[in-house]
């Protein structure tokens, strides 16, 4: 018995599948070639259409599941590894745009580039057009998985097992590795992951092999160890 057909593709396998760059693909949805969705929380939204650049108000209605990312905000989202959204596309009519309601009280959606994904529907549709398919590079298997908190990594076929501060920074690298930076100024990784060390080998001094995770360019900066990282999307996985 075969693995069903998916309903939606992660970026990362959207990459590997077509077999181009993740520039390329990224390139589509920035120019509303390709649409990316996210889910949504139970949220309750006020439901709107645009005319003449302004939202003209509809309806209010509580909404969960899927919801279209507009271009614009992919473009965030890539550029810096997450963005908060408050609006978004509706994945049934091109016409309407949800806005999450400022009453009651609620936060922005915090989207990361992972959490993106493209629908069964939207993927064969952009296939037929640009005729991208390429079944040959369907076994692929990423370079790198994590655990949703990092404290457990696969890279390269390798398993790490991480403390806070480490899984921190290897969250971070692995965020900036799928936005179009993936270089990182060590003092950077070291302030937002609340670290008092003067220098990254200080927070990796119990990891003898940490280089094979984490490579520098000699001049401060860092990113993960992954050939031709700012061209290759990465995905976060569940890691056994």
């Amino acid at each position: 018995m075969g693995f069903p057909e998916k309903a939606y593709d992660r970026l990362s396998n959207l990459s590997t599948h077509w077999g181009i760059t993740q520039e390329d693909v990224y390139y589509a949805i920035e120019n509303d070639l390709l649409r990316v969705c996210v889910w949504l929380p139970l949220r309750y939204m006020e439901c709107c259409i645009i005319k003449g650049r302004k939202f003209v108000y509809e309806q209010h209605e509580h909404k969960t599941g899927f919801i279209g990312v507009r271009p614009e905000d992919f473009h965030k989202i890539s550029s810096t590894g997450c963005a908060k959204l408050r609006i978004f596309r509706s994945i049934k009519s091109e016409a309407h745009i949800f806005r999450l309601a400022y009453e009651p009280p609620q936060p922005a959606l915090s989207v990361r580039i992972h959490d993106l994904i493209v629908l069964k529907e939207d993927r064969k549709t952009f296939e037929a057009i640009y005729k991208v398919a390429s079944e040959e590079n369907n076994d692929k298997v990423s370079d790198f998985s994590a655990s949703p908190d990092y404290h457990h990594v696969i890279m390269n076929g390798e398993e790490y097992h991480l403390g806070d501060v480490q899984a921190c920074i290897v969250q971070q690298l692995h965020d900036a590795a799928a936005s179009m930076t993936p270089w990182v100024h060590g003092k950077t990784l070291l302030y937002s992951a609340s670290s008092k060390a003067a220098h990254l080998r200080d927070v990796f001094k119990s990891k003898n092999d940490w280089r094979k995770i984490i490579i520098s360019n000699g001049r401060g900066y860092y990113r993960l160890n992954l050939p031709d990282s700012n061209n290759t999307l990465i995905e976060k996985t569940e890691a056994a």
